[in-house]
């Protein structure tokens, strides 16, 4: 590795460190997943006695979270809410009904400060402490046996298949009615293919952590403690989504696309640096030209991409965002060790640097000049209108 890179590679690892969250938080989410489970799950619950399920899905499980932009901005915590109840038999409007008489009440027992708000899919529960959460709980039952043989017959290994689960969404057309025809997700799936993706960097770190006792066992190990570069790749290229979009975020590529792509093109490198160098060249390999764009990679059918056909401009800023990202990452790796990196981190991050950072990244350029850079090639971007708006 040159000294360019172990220089930056230590940057990138002081700005995970601002983007990053605390433990403490992620098993803050990891209480209230468990509370809601053992609400529905106490005695004189309506869905007592189907066995409620329920667990993180999204950037929680994925170990992906990053500090939000804005003070006022929330964590989202993505939960799924499992029935035992066969989707031929009844509704999905009974189905997100009855578990929702369940929130609601969770949420007037709890004295939250405001009642608990339904979705087109899900419920939202709002929590007021110091940290700032709301929780999307997924009204869901089991998929059918014969949607599951269709998803393994696409390809999909059965041990991931299997997690497939029917959906409620009040758009849908046969919401009201009962029809085997319900919207089809995967949540519990996809989070153990990203982490197959992930696992062969982090065993190393998993096994440390069992040897200190930190954890019991290897698989009580949470992916949010792995820390892999995969996993810090993806914080960083969100957070520069983040700011560039921060203007109009309707309009931003979704974390479901990056967090898909970036597993594709993720080879296992070992530095960060590395790591994002190559998922940025390799990202669109993984975009289809025809539909689905970007598939789920345990539901093929299911398109992560979908809004894409239905509006242009979400696919035209997915490509300006990841021209931008790669001209913006280049012009970082050339302010390394000169006056303008600190305004560059802040430009494209919103993040300053602790006294701390500055000293040590100061102390490291102070050892030796490098005699070649060997940075990222310049990215030509053709003049575009901005969609993420003016600066904040």
């Amino acid at each position: 590795m040159t000294v360019l890179h172990t220089r930056i590679n230590m940057l990138l690892g002081f700005l995970i460190e601002l983007l990053d969250i605390p433990p403490s938080d992620y098993e803050r989410a990891r209480e209230r997943a468990r509370s809601l489970e053992e609400w529905l799950r106490r005695d004189g619950s309506l869905v007592a006695h189907l066995k409620p399920d329920v667990y993180p899905q999204g950037s929680f499980r994925y170990g992906t979270v990053i500090r939000p932009l804005f003070k006022h901005d929330e964590y989202d915590l993505d939960l799924v809410c499992a029935v035992h109840l066969c989707k031929t038999t009844v509704t999905q409007q009974q189905v997100k009904e009855l578990i929702g008489r369940e929130i609601v009440a969770y949420a007037e027992t709890h004295r939250f400060k405001a009642p608990a708000e339904e979705k087109q899919r899900c419920w939202r529960l709002n929590y007021a402490d110091h940290v700032s959460f709301h929780m999307d709980i997924l009204p869901s039952v089991p998929e059918d046996a014969a949607t599951i043989r269709v998803i393994f017959e696409r390809q999909v290994p059965a041990a991931l298949a299997e997690h497939a689960i029917a959906i409620t969404d009040t758009r849908h057309p046969y919401y009201k009615e009962v029809d085997p025809r319900w919207p089809s997700s995967n949540p519990r799936g996809i989070a153990l293919w990203f982490e197959d993706r992930a696992r062969p960097a982090a065993q190393h770190r998993i096994n440390e952590l069992v040897r200190s006792r930190t954890y019991a066992s290897i698989d009580e190990v949470p992916p949010y403690e792995w820390k892999t570069t995969l996993q810090r790749a993806i914080q960083i290229l969100k957070r520069h989504r983040d700011v560039m979009f921060k203007g109009n975020r309707d309009l931003a590529p979704i974390s479901m696309i990056i967090t898909t792509l970036a597993a594709h093109a993720y080879g296992g490198e070992e530095d960060l640096y590395s790591a994002l160098d190559n998922i940025l060249t390799k990202m669109p390999l993984f975009v289809r030209k025809q539909t689905p764009r970007v598939p789920n990679p345990v539901n093929p059918a299911e398109d992560f991409a979908d809004c894409w056909s239905r509006d242009s401009q979400y696919e035209q800023n997915f490509w300006l965002w990841h021209n931008q990202v790669k001209a913006d990452l280049h012009h970082l790796w050339e302010a390394i060790g000169r006056k303008e990196l600190p305004r560059e981190i802040h430009n494209q991050f919103r993040l300053d640097l602790t006294t701390d950072q500055t000293r040590s990244l100061e102390a490291e350029f102070a050892k030796s000049t490098p005699r070649v850079i060997t940075a990222t090639p310049v990215i030509s971007i053709p003049a575009a209108p901005k969609p993420w708006g003016s600066d904040a």
